[in-house]
Parts: structure tokens; sequence; C-alpha cells
């Protein structure tokens, strides 16, 4: 049984991880976009990932969706990774991340985004979704997460750790959604 499902957009869409993915992933975490984050040695340390991706949907845990640029006349090409990890579905509330390549512009990431919000605020009736920004990464994703309709809700000081004695700043961003609104992924 498949927990998480492929979810269409244009010009893309995010479907289960799986076993084949494993080198197209590879290439993702060879460019690392979180500060400290060292590159993967050898595609297998993605297998077990790949594996918990069905356990972590099936016990509500999170979910992980391959997202991928094309269509279905011409194919899709992996070029990255949605998250949704930190699930505490007591709180109706879900941490996200998106891990991906260059060729996934902002505007990309943003309607994935949407989609999975959309696809987790209706099925699991999640409402708080959030987001974080590391000092160091890419700018252009806290733009993004503004379209998004996220907001900066804190900045925690020294949260991540980079090195032995090396700390930088997180930016907390979250999206709530009241009980009578979708996440906009059906919009999109």
């Amino acid at each position: 049984m498949k927990f998480t499902p492929a979810l269409s957009f244009d010009g893309g869409r995010v479907r289960p991880l799986e076993a084949d993915d494993r080198d197209a992933l590879f290439q993702v975490y060879q460019q690392p976009e979180l500060p400290g984050q060292r590159p993967l040695e050898k595609p297998e340390q993605l297998d077990r990932m790949i594996e918990l991706s069905v356990q972590m949907a099936a016990t509500q845990r999170g979910m992980m969706w391959a997202l991928e640029i094309g269509n279905d006349r011409d194919g899709y090409q992996l070029v990255g990774q949605v998250s949704a990890f930190d699930w505490q579905p007591s709180h109706l509330k879900v941490m996200l991340r998106v891990d991906a390549l260059p060729a996934a512009t902002m505007a990309t990431r943003a309607v994935a985004l949407q989609q999975c919000m959309a696809f987790m605020a209706e099925k699991y009736h999640l409402r708080n979704f959030g987001y974080q920004w590391i000092a160091g990464q890419n700018e252009a994703i806290k733009t993004m997460l503004s379209d998004a309709g996220f907001e900066l809700a804190a900045t925690l000081r020294g949260a991540w750790r980079i090195g032995q004695n090396e700390w930088l700043d997180v930016s907390q961003y979250h999206k709530v959604l009241l009980a009578t609104e979708q996440a906009e992924g059906d919009q999109a």
C-alpha cells in the first residue's frame, strides 16, 4: 500500500521515492544546501532512507517525495526531494524541507510545497506547516517561503551547529491554516 501519493503540477510532479531513485538522489546530495552538510560518499547511503520513507508515512512520522520536472509526454527528471518530518498528528503540525538541484527553480519548489501541504491538510487535517532556513542558505528560499504564504515566526540564535565550535542562526517559518482553509495546492 502506498501512503505517499503522486501529485502533479504544471511543469512537474512529486511522487513516492523508489529504489531506482538512488543514483539521481545521490546527485542532489552531492550539492548539499544546508551549511555544514557534507556531500554523501556513495549512493548506497540513500538505500535506508528510501526504505524508511514508506514506514514513515505509514506511521505518520513523515513523508518523502521525489521532486521531478517535466511532463507525461516528454518524461520527467528527478531534481530533488520534498520532505515532511517531525510530524505531530496530535498538534496538526509538520516540518517541511526541499533539497534540490539548481534545475528546480524557486517557483517549482513553491508549487511542490503547496501540493504536498494541500494533500496533508486534506488527508490528515494538518494545519501548521513549518520550514527552517539556516543562515548561509540561499536567500531566495526566504522569498519563496514568503510567496508561498509562510511567515517568519522566530529566529533561533546559534541553533544550527557546524563544525566543533561554530553555530548558525535558524529562521523558523510557519504557514498556519484556519480549519476552513486548504493549503492552495488545488489552485496551483
